[in-house]
């Protein structure tokens, strides 16, 4: 069955094709690509989902609901559950001394290099779309897909697999890294900030993120790369 988040990315992209005249239910034999996408992804098949939008990008490459779906498909390919991140989120947000990256490493696949690609790949889809054309059901996928990104990102440098980032797991990463994880950062701030949800878990995913922010900034270090590692390992904050 699919989670609530998924249903209802896939009923706003629907809807929209609805919108526009075409009803995704009135002719089987030629269905949208957004509705065989949609199938496969209930099936679990997030690669057949990524053929069919891909194909059809190709002939109508600013189609945004098509966009926003080839999106959830990469970030489902990586292992990625929005409403379980948003859920874990907002749990965590309720303890001040929970750090709140490495609290969500339980619910965050391997953080392999083809998942890490994966999620950042439906990160540069979703921002391809134009503000003007995004739902809010579109923002709420960059927030989380941005958090999403940045946790994998830190996770890779839990070494010893326990769970935190010791001193000395965090001298290991590299500035490259760090740079990315900070933008991913604000980029997830930027757009929970935009997108105004009255949801209870968004709101408190969203003070999550700020959260983050706050105690990064106020971590000693000659540079924000030196204040985040310092947030992650705990070391002086």
């Amino acid at each position: 069955m699919l989670s609530q988040i998924k249903k209802l990315f896939f009923s706003v992209a629907l809807a929209q094709l609805a919108a526009c005249g075409a009803n995704p239910y009135k002719n089987y034999e030629k269905k949208d690509p957004a509705e065989d996408a949609t199938v496969a992804l209930e099936e679990h098949n997030p690669n057949k989902a990524i053929e069919i939008l891909t194909s059809a990008l190709a002939g109508d490459p600013e189609n945004w609901v098509y966009v926003s779906i080839l999106g959830l498909a990469y970030a489902e390919r990586g292992g990625i559950d929005a409403l379980t991140l948003a859920q874990n989120m907002a749990t965590s947000s309720s303890s001040a001394s929970t750090h709140g990256v490495t609290s969500l490493f339980s619910i965050m696949p391997e953080a392999t290099d083809s998942n890490i690609s994966d999620v950042d790949t439906a990160l540069t889809y979703m921002t391809s779309i134009p503000p003007a054309s995004r739902t809010s059901a579109d923002v709420l996928k960059i927030a989380m897909f941005e958090t999403a990104a940045l946790t994998l990102r830190t996770k890779k440098y839990d070494l010893d697999g326990d769970g935190t980032i010791s001193p000395a797991e965090a001298l290991a990463m590299s500035g490259a890294d760090a740079t990315v994880i900070l933008s991913q950062l604000a980029g997830a701030a930027t757009a929970f900030a935009s997108g105004n949800s009255t949801s209870a878990t968004d709101k408190a995913a969203a003070a999550q993120v700020t959260n983050i922010q706050s105690k990064i900034a106020t971590c000693p270090g000659a540079t924000q790369s030196d204040q985040l590692k310092n947030y992650l390992s705990k070391t002086g904050c």
